[in-house]
């Protein structure tokens, strides 16, 4: 496994265990701004820390509601497409509460690697919900 694979999949999953926990600041902490959400309901610029927080709360909610307790990311792809922006292909499982794991998302992210050499999500694609 390359540096890179490495750095991004420890990247995706600290995102992963953010999210399953509800640590807004930690979920804040990997996106970059401005970011690009795209979907087939549309697209979205998203400008301010708040925006990502208000929807990861009603997310976190919504998951927790389902019977999500946790996510786990499966790398399908990495492309690094220059010294700081890395392509990526993600299909998320989720776990409900009896630890039985089930197909979740299915996520592209363009990632920057910031100053601090940490990535940060800068445009992601919800390609599906499986």
């Amino acid at each position: 496994m390359t540096m890179i694979e490495n750095v991004v999949r420890s990247f995706l999953e600290g995102y992963g265990q953010a999210l399953s926990t509800g640590n807004l600041p930690g979920i804040v902490n990997c996106w970059g701004l401005p970011a690009l959400v795209l979907s087939d309901q549309g697209a979205r610029a998203v400008i301010e820390t708040t925006e990502i927080e208000q929807f990861f709360a009603g997310a976190v909610e919504w998951y927790h509601a389902q019977g999500v307790v946790a996510t786990k990311p499966g790398l399908l792809e990495i492309n690094r497409l220059s010294d700081r922006l890395v392509f990526v292909d993600t299909r998320w499982s989720v776990i409900d509460a009896t630890g039985e794991e089930k197909p979740g998302e299915h996520s592209n992210y363009i990632l920057s690697i910031s100053d601090d050499d940490q990535p940060r999500i800068r445009v992601a694609i919800a390609l599906a919900i499986e």
